[in-house]
């Protein structure tokens, strides 16, 4: 897809919103921080770079956006509601640590070849949605999907009763006494006995 050459604007660059995208139920539904991270993203969209648009902390942060759990969540809810798609995982690659890339569904991508990002015409996802009710569905369900598991409480240990098990102990030794002192008595009367027999056998 070739690259169109864009006259420049005498007012310079400028975000274009059309009505159809800002009247949408999708763009309905987002909170205010959601397209303000919209806009912030948008700022960053030249003749033909969409594709390679950042969303980092560092870059957003004088748009307002010094929480890493509130980017999270705006990316998470914009690409649910179809106005951004990814279009490279950030992470380790070529020694190095890059950044998550995006798109605007709106416009379209030109070939990046340097970047992985091949051309492909605007699919517009955020019209798929017909009911505000089902957008926030939808977002509900993705930000519950995101969040950690809690951790399950540990399985609490049976706490021993010592107070018994002494009483049980003592209880033991007293019914072991008797039964060691008879078994001392017999072997006693025993040894008697065959000593008895032993004299007068003598």
């Amino acid at each position: 897809m070739a690259r169109p050459k864009i006259p420049p604007d005498e007012r310079g660059g400028h975000i274009r919103l059309y009505w159809e995208l800002v009247d949408s139920v999708a763009w309905r539904a987002l909170s205010w921080a959601d397209r303000g991270l919209y806009l912030a993203m948008r700022r960053k969209l030249l003749a033909t770079n969409n594709g390679n648009i950042e969303a980092t902390l560092g870059t957003l942060r004088h748009a307002g956006v010094t929480s890493s759990a509130s980017l999270a969540k705006g990316l998470r809810a914009l690409m649910t509601t179809g106005f951004i798609d990814k279009t490279r995982q950030g992470g380790v690659a070529y020694g190095k640590k890059v950044c998550s890339l995006y798109r605007f569904t709106d416009e379209v991508v030109f070939d990046q070849a340097r970047l992985g990002i091949k051309a492909m015409r605007a699919t517009n996802d955020w019209t798929r949605f017909t009911k505000v009710a089902q957008v926030r569905k939808e977002l509900s369900a993705a930000h519950a999907a995101a969040k950690r598991p809690t951790v399950q409480n540990a399985p609490q240990v049976q706490q021993m009763n010592r107070t018994r098990s002494v009483h049980e102990w003592k209880a033991s030794v007293s019914d072991s006494i008797p039964e060691e002192e008879a078994a001392s008595a017999v072997h006693r009367l025993k040894l008697a006995k065959e000593a008895h027999t032993a004299r007068r056998t003598a």
